[in-house]
Formats: structure tokens, C-alpha cells, sequence
């Protein structure tokens, strides 16, 4: 089943632990059952929102290299 974003949050530019914290930051405004897509270009990003999801019970549902960043889809639990 396709999952439709909800929000965008482009931390492109953002080293650690930037984009990690607007993403804490962000998902404060995702109601459950939305979805936040978050792009980064830190490598470090795709470890740290995926730790910090499964800590939160959130739902990491994809990480998808777009050439140069990536594309990080969560689900609010």
C-alpha cells in the first residue's frame, strides 16, 4: 500500500545532530497514523532517525537514496 506524506522536512545542508532534531521537532506536529518525509544529506541521519523512530514506536517506512541525499519516510504511531 502506498503511503501518502502528510509533511515535508527538507534538512538538506544540516549535519549532525541537525537533522535528527528537526525531525524530534517535527513529528511534535504529526498527528498518529501521518506521515513525516524527512530529506537529508547526512549520512549519519539515516542511522539516528531510525534509532530514535524505534525508540518512539514510530514507524520507519522507508529510506530511499535519491543521488546525494535521502529520502526518510516515518509514520507516527
Amino acid at each position: 500500500m502506498p503511503v501518502a506524506s502528510t509533511a515535508l522536512l527538507d534538512t538538506r545542508g544540516l549535519l549532525c545532530p541537525g537533522p535528527l532534531m528537526e525531525a524530534i521537532r517535527a513529528m511534535r506536529y504529526v498527528d498518529a497514523g501521518q506521515v513525516l518525509v524527512i530529506l537529508s544529506d547526512d549520512p549519519g541521519a539515516r542511522t539516528d532517525i531510525a534509532l530514535w523512530a524505534h525508540k518512539t514506536g514510530d514507524e520507519l517506512v522507508s529510506i530511499v537514496e535519491q543521488g546525494g541525499w535521502d529520502e526518510i519516510t516515518l509514520l507516527k504511531r
